[in-house]
């Protein structure tokens, strides 16, 4: 990748975090509660992989951003300048996409957490990939992922996204399945 396609992914990552901490301020009591990870998945991520087996994950950090411990999801963030042709998405055959969700799928097994893609293009509002939808708001999907507004996913209740008790019983409270 280019240096200044890894500014743009740096930056990206840089400001979903503060989004998501200012988001989460008041739930967290602290100001920042979200940082980069400076790895930013490179040490354990992708083709590095293998390297879990030899080293121990007991402070690793996967994903694109250190996320507060009971924090349920992985956070994953792409901003890319073009967006895939609307012939790709509809044939569901977005290479660019196939990559990055295995990218994220990856980190999320590994943290234990659930998956969550952020994508950026220049112009369009951020979208969210996850794996189920959210009940009541549209959304699209690719593949088996359901894609929302990032909006959408930040506008849901606390409770959404912190393990006050077990993902199983959280999931059949509030409806809200995820694999």
């Amino acid at each position: 990748m280019a240096t200044n396609g890894k500014n743009k992914g740096s930056s990206f990552e840089r400001k979903i975090a503060n989004l998501l901490s200012d988001r989460f301020e008041s739930k967290l009591g602290i100001k920042n509660g979200f940082r980069r990870n400076p790895d930013s998945g490179s040490f354990f991520g992708g083709s590095n992989k293998q390297r879990t087996q030899s080293y121990s994950l007991d402070y690793a950090l996967f994903g694109d951003l250190i996320c507060p411990r009971n924090f349920r999801f992985s956070i994953e963030c792409k901003h890319y300048k073009t967006p895939p042709t609307f012939k790709s998405i509809v044939e569901q055959r977005v290479t660019q996409w196939d990559t990055w969700l295995k990218q994220a799928e990856q980190d999320a097994t590994s943290s234990g957490k659930f998956m969550s893609l952020i994508v950026k293009y220049n112009n369009v509002d951020p979208i969210v990939f996850l794996h189920r939808d959210i009940l009541g708001i549209p959304h699209n999907t690719y593949q088996q992922y359901h894609i929302h507004l990032l909006t959408d996913w930040l506008a849901l209740d606390d409770l959404h996204f912190f393990d006050p008790d077990s993902p199983l019983q959280y999931s059949y409270r509030y409806g809200i399945h995820y694999r």
